[in-house]
């Protein structure tokens, strides 16, 4: 990919989950168990400079605010000059979801299938460079985290501690036994944080301090997962792990 006056372009979404029947096994790769509730697009003019970030919040619970979503993802990722985007799992779960929900949203919402339309056509364009099947096969790991990855090649990750901010609602409690007690923020997080963020939202509390604790988190979170990716990307090819 060349750098210099195109820059590179990245994104993560974040999802919280979709309602589905009591009989349906979740599955994080399925658009109709997700639903979008934020997206960092983030841009690098070159290496070595500090990226531009924008971080794109769902506005309510409704597809209209979904979609919206996904339409402001797209006019910043199409504004910008490179063909490709960085990822971290993105072939498998951050492009999939943009054409899915897209489409999904736009199935309850008439004459928006526009979005949808760009949707799919963004995916089919754009140059997609996952970074995430090259860590885990130098990893050696099936699976390997993106914080793991960062590690492993020596890319500094920010965390979010949770006792910076105060929330109404135990989160690490709401985390699979999997997932254990770590006193950072994590992915499995943001379906339970990002609901209740929608919750104040919808009743009008965003002067609410456990509303406004919860923006800058999830903030500082989504804007966490993105930045690596481009110091990540500078240390490919992965021959071996740095530590």
């Amino acid at each position: 990919m060349s750098t210099g006056t195109r820059g590179r372009l990245a994104f993560d979404i974040e999802t919280i989950n979709a309602d589905r029947p009591a009989n349906k096994e979740f599955d994080a790769q399925n658009s109709e168990h997700v639903e979008f509730f934020c997206v960092c697009v983030a841009h690098q003019t070159e290496p070595g400079t500090s990226p531009s970030y924008e971080i794109i919040f769902r506005d309510g619970k409704s597809p209209h605010a979904e979609l919206e979503v996904i339409e402001r993802t797209l006019d910043y990722l199409e504004a910008k000059p490179p063909e490709s985007v960085l990822t971290y799992n993105g072939d498998e779960f951050d492009l999939p979801h943009l054409e899915g929900r897209a489409r999904i949203a736009a199935e309850t919402i008439e004459n928006r299938f526009d979005v949808a339309q760009r949707a799919e056509e963004f995916v089919d364009r754009v140059e997609s460079i996952d970074l995430m099947p090259e860590a885990c096969e130098v990893c050696g790991d099936e699976y390997t985290s993106f914080e793991e990855a960062c590690e492993a090649f020596d890319v500094d990750v920010m965390r979010t501690p949770l006792d910076e901010y105060s929330f109404d609602i135990d989160v690490v409690a709401h985390r699979p036994t999997s997932k254990g007690i770590d006193p950072y923020m994590m992915g499995c997080d943001i379906p339970v944080l990002g609901e209740r963020y929608l919750n104040l939202l919808s009743v009008g509390a965003t002067d609410h301090p456990a509303f406004q604790e919860l923006h800058e988190a999830i903030k500082h979170y989504a804007t966490t997962d993105v930045g690596p990716l481009f110091e990540l990307d500078d240390r490919r090819p992965f021959n071996e792990k740095v530590v």
